[in-house]
């Protein structure tokens, strides 16, 4: 099988998840990489010195060097023929991308996948998470999103070889909206998708009216932060810290959380971590029953005694 795995951006740069829709698309076949947007060159040239890439295609024309993708969305179309699976990481950019591309093959994107067996069955989750369904690959072509925690990378970045690339310098203009601005957050912490130890916090912070403690705790880890949704919803940290179903999904070597009571949202983006702390001061939390360690205690005294020691 033949794969196009259209990769995205992190704040304007490459993305390192691009090394986990590689590992993903190597279940099918033969991965060929499109990179388009702000510093495709620099993507590209750093996707072709990935393990099993066989071809980058690099998208050079100005239409197609803006952070938005109702242009690019285009040009995947025009090469769909060309390919059995059509894949992108599961983001902002992935989530926006495959659902376009799909509707204008007149077909229906797979979200969300968490694992590929030998004979191409899919699993996704589906119901929040609490279930997951097992589908069998439909006929060509395929659009699909994958969980990047799901596929690690341990193979990757061999500067030994190096994928050929092409360029496509063709004009793609959709008109259905303009881009205006592209304003990232500043974050001096670490990604929480890409982080080893992921602090967050949740509901349970609004009594202290910030996010102070998770922050503090964070940066004594060198962490990320993360936030459940009630958190964001609260107003207490912004929606790009959300993780959950709706959010990033992580998998941290260390994930604490802290007044976070665990819905079944939130559980599902953190499935993959390998050590789950809580701390709460409900002993009935859902994220206690789920943890390798449950503190039942307030957050605001325990967090402080956490930082003296």
């Amino acid at each position: 099988m033949k794969v196009l795995l259209v990769i995205g951006d992190r704040l304007g740069e490459y993305d390192p998840l691009t090394v986990n829709g590689v590992a993903a698309g190597l279940h099918f076949g033969d991965v060929t990489v499109l990179a388009a947007g702000p510093n495709s060159q620099k993507k590209a040239d750093k996707a072709a010195q990935i393990n099993g890439v066989k071809e980058v295609l690099l998208a050079t024309h100005p239409t197609l060097q803006k952070p938005s993708v109702e242009n690019l969305a285009m040009l995947v179309n025009e090469l769909t023929p060309s390919f059995d699976i059509i894949l992108a990481v599961t983001s902002t950019f992935g989530s926006d991308l495959i659902p376009r591309v799909a509707a204008l093959a007149n077909s229906s994107p797979i979200t969300g996948v968490w694992a590929i067996a030998k004979d191409h069955t899919l699993t996704r989750p589906i119901n929040a998470g609490a279930v997951l369904a097992q589908l069998n690959l439909p006929k060509p072509p395929v659009f699909l999103t994958i969980r990047p925690t799901a596929f690690p990378a341990n193979f990757i970045s061999n500067n030994t070889r190096k994928a050929k690339i092409t360029v496509i310098d063709k004009s793609y203009e959709c008109n259905l909206s303009q881009h205006k601005t592209y304003t990232p957050s500043a974050n001096v912490r670490p990604d929480p998708v890409s982080a080893k130890i992921v602090v967050a916090g949740g509901g349970g912070l609004q009594a202290g009216g910030s996010f102070e403690l998770v922050e503090k705790l964070a940066d004594r880890l060198n962490a990320a932060v993360g936030a459940s949704r009630t958190a964001v919803d609260m107003g207490l940290a912004s929606n790009d810290l959300q993780i959950g179903q709706t959010g990033r999904c992580i998998a941290p070597d260390l994930y604490i959380a802290l007044g976070i009571s665990g819905a079944i949202q939130h559980l599902a983006g953190i499935k993959d971590a390998r050590m789950i702390v809580s701390i709460n001061s409900d002993p009935n939390a859902p994220l206690h029953g789920a943890a390798d360690f449950a503190l039942t205690a307030d957050i605001f005294s325990a967090v402080p005694e956490l930082l003296k020691k």
